[in-house]
């Protein structure tokens, strides 16, 4: 696929694992950087080194999306580092 995404910076929620995983995998493989927000820091960090492994770009923010305020500083998170 050749999806013009190349250091597009895209928000993944749940992105450490399943679904949200291969998505993440599939966007870096196009170039772009997923920013995964998920629950737990651990599993977050696995899916980052995952698809720094392959050659790809990825960051992340822990945070519990049903949490308000953690919604709002996952989001102020992304804008900051980008």
């Amino acid at each position: 696929m050749h999806l013009n995404l190349t250091k597009k910076v895209i928000i993944v929620t749940g992105g450490a694992k399943g679904i949200g995983l291969g998505i993440c995998k599939v966007l870096a493989a196009e170039g772009a950087i997923p920013f995964i927000i998920g629950r737990k820091t651990e599993d977050n960090i696995a899916a980052v080194n995952e698809i720094e492994m392959a050659g790809g770009h990825a960051k992340f923010v822990t945070a519990e999306l049903t949490n308000p305020s953690d919604c709002e500083m996952a989001v102020k998170q992304v804008i900051a580092e980008f």
